[in-house]
């Protein structure tokens, strides 16, 4: 039985000391309020790199590209619901609902990597 690192613990807790500092940040911060960008728009890449760390201490290899195939494809979903909802693509709605999808797949993404790394330490 493998022992699991105190690092590989760092980046399963991560998201929630990253969601928390990035949420601090937009209530203080009046460019954020201005422009309606949540804690979400700013964790969101660091996902990408926490879910690259994660998989390459557990498989050896990256799931990162598997990620941005994903997500690539809910683009091209997005972007067909936006023309046919609303006639057109209005590309400040389309980015920022397609960043928040990204985000919830990057999270979904990282919790999915962190019960199979926890089963595999088992």
């Amino acid at each position: 039985m493998k022992l699991i690192s105190i690092m590989l613990v760092l980046w399963y807790i991560f998201p929630i000391v990253l969601l928390t500092a990035c949420n601090f940040i937009v209530q203080t911060v009046p460019f954020f309020k201005r422009h309606s960008i949540i804690a979400t728009d700013l964790a969101t890449p660091f996902l990408l790199m926490s879910i690259h760390v994660i998989s390459v201490d557990t498989y050896q290899k990256s799931a990162v590209p598997y990620v941005i195939i994903i997500i690539l494809l809910m683009g091209v979903g997005v972007s067909l619901s936006h023309a046919y909802y609303y006639g057109d693509i209005q590309y400040e709605r389309f980015f920022k609902t397609f960043w928040r999808i990204i985000f919830l797949v990057m999270l979904l993404a990282h919790l999915i990597l962190i019960i199979l790394s926890v089963f595999s330490y088992l």
